[in-house]
């Protein structure tokens, strides 16, 4: 007679946890368990009374003791658990056995495979169960080749003018020169030429913008290229335009001492700022922008805006112009007082083009601006034309539910709410203020009685809290499901560069953004 009881005391288990930011959620290890979590997605923190330590996206850990585990941000974390008992099975992993970093879109699929598996009774499915198992150990063991990887890039990247040749990486990394640049490959998505190539362009670019009056000819030497024709036919293929056109960019020398991303309007008219403010704390990922103008902003230095600026800071970048608005809390930066014939000052504007009216007037390019407005209005109209479904009945309310507040926004003078109002047709609830915001209870919107509600730049953590209590479910829009969250960390619509970006993901993404609680 057949019996699956052996393969079932192996002893394995696999499950998951989704964890809101503000929530704890105990790992207890019963019976001698030892588990191994995987971070899927989001960051997080996990900790004992010995023990405190930050885990992050694609990670792995080997706990043998219990552990809190809480999310520190926004994003939902999702971890993965692997648990084994150690008096019925003889395999162990040490807790310092280094493990290996793996992308989510790898291994999560063998993690949900694995968890349909497990609590099926068939010998086939089983089997099936612990070969993921060990295929899931196998790729979150094998660390060997992405350190030899990652040691490869940082030769790569600190050896710009003399670097390695592919042999010499591979010898290095204990590998053929095939095997190595498949490995590469795999892990890089480029081969180690490419990515040599695509670091001497961006170190090409940071030269141009941040040395002034250094030539195409000095850049190339600096970055390894001895022929000057070669190093611009590559820069040219790599950027989209020669090095002579690109340092035009930064012919005037342009820092942008401002809290708003005015960096946004002067790309669009083909200005680059040798300096510019970011937000690390609002965009971790990226450096501090928002990742549509990542690859825009190679070389620029970026300045953080989240706390006081230091001039010093500004003024090594040897900027001919400062583009400064008023700053929060009326800050004063002292020295530049002594750099007054170099600042521009402008006003905060209540439409986003008026900025880029008033920067195009300070660099003679007012004749792109019409083009640049054209284009963002046909957009403008044909995602209009895709939405008709939604816009067509019923009124709707803008909020953004904070940490210690809630704002229902007005249906004019702000760049979001204008889009969203006055050019993409919604209909606006006839108590929604007319300008700014006003902070409202669950309550209040109760009493609104809005038939839509669109739930804008709020971190998950903060609508959890909110949509969790009776109130919120009161609510007409809650009730016949026309609520939406859609992903919108990155919809900033204050430049044209930042309002395309926004535009083309609002009508895919409010469609299929419904709040289900």
């Amino acid at each position: 007679m057949t019996t699956v009881k052996p393969l079932n005391e192996c002893c394995f288990r696999v499950s998951t946890l989704k964890i809101r930011e503000g929530v704890v959620e105990r790992l207890s290890l019963l019976n001698q368990t030892n588990t191994l979590i995987y971070i899927a997605a989001g960051i997080g923190q996990i900790s004992n009374k010995t023990d405190q330590r930050k885990v992050t996206e694609g990670k792995s850990y080997i706990l043998t003791e219990e552990y809190n585990i809480t999310s520190l941000s926004g994003q939902l974390l999702t971890v993965y658990t692997l648990s084994w008992n150690k008096r019925r099975n003889d395999f162990t992993l040490p807790p310092s056995l280094p493990l290996a970093d793996q992308a989510p879109a790898k291994v999560v699929p063998l993690w949900e495979e694995a968890m349909e598996c497990q609590n099926r009774t068939s010998i086939s499915d089983l089997c099936k169960f612990q070969a993921i198992v060990w295929n899931l150990l196998s790729l979150l063991t094998d660390q060997t080749e992405v350190d030899r990887i990652e040691e490869s890039k940082a030769f790569i990247k600190n050896r710009l003018t003399n670097p390695y040749t592919v042999t010499a990486l591979a010898e290095k990394a204990k590998m053929t020169p095939s095997s190595f640049t498949r490995a590469f490959k795999k892990q890089v998505g480029m081969s180690p030429k490419e990515y040599l190539i695509t670091e001497r362009m961006k170190a090409a670019k940071t030269l141009m913008l941040q040395n002034k009056g250094i030539t195409a000819k000095e850049v190339a030497l600096k970055v390894g290229l001895q022929d000057e024709f070669y190093f611009s036919r590559i820069f040219k293929q790599k950027v989209g335009q020669p090095p002579t056109i690109y340092m035009k960019r930064t012919k005037e020398r342009v820092a942008v001492v401002s809290q708003l991303f005015l960096q946004d309007h002067l790309l669009s008219l083909g200005i680059q700022p040798v300096a510019a403010p970011a937000y690390p704390t609002e965009y971790p990922a990226t450096k501090g922008i928002p990742g549509y103008l990542k690859s825009e902003l190679h070389g620029t230095r970026l300045l953080n805006a989240e706390k006081l600026f230091q001039p010093e800071e500004i003024l090594f970048t040897q900027p001919d112009i400062i583009i400064k608005t008023p700053l929060h809390n009326g800050e004063i930066q002292s020295v530049l007082l002594s750099h007054q014939q170099k600042i521009e000052h402008i006003s905060l504007q209540t439409n986003w083009n008026d900025y880029l009216r008033e920067i195009a007037r300070l660099f003679h390019v007012e004749s792109l601006v019409d083009g640049i407005e054209h284009e963002i209005t046909c957009l403008e109209t044909k995602v209009k034309d895709e939405l008709c479904p939604l816009t067509r009945k019923g009124n709707w309310a803008v909020i953004w539910i904070r940490q210690e507040e809630i704002r229902l926004y007005g249906r004019q003078h702000h760049a979001c709410l204008d889009l969203f109002y006055q050019k993409l047709g919604f209909e606006p609830h006839p108590d929604v203020p007319d300008t700014g915001y006003q902070v409202v209870t669950v309550e209040e919107l109760a009493n609104l009685d809005c038939d839509k509600l669109l739930i804008l730049w709020s971190r998950e953590k903060d609508v959890w809290r909110v949509v969790q209590s009776n109130e919120w479910k009161a609510l007409r829009a809650v009730q016949s499901k026309e609520v939406y969250y859609p992903k919108s960390q990155e919809w900033d619509p204050w430049g044209p560069l930042g309002r395309k970006h926004m535009l083309v993901q609002f009508a895919s993404e409010l469609q299929h953004s419904k709040l289900i609680v």
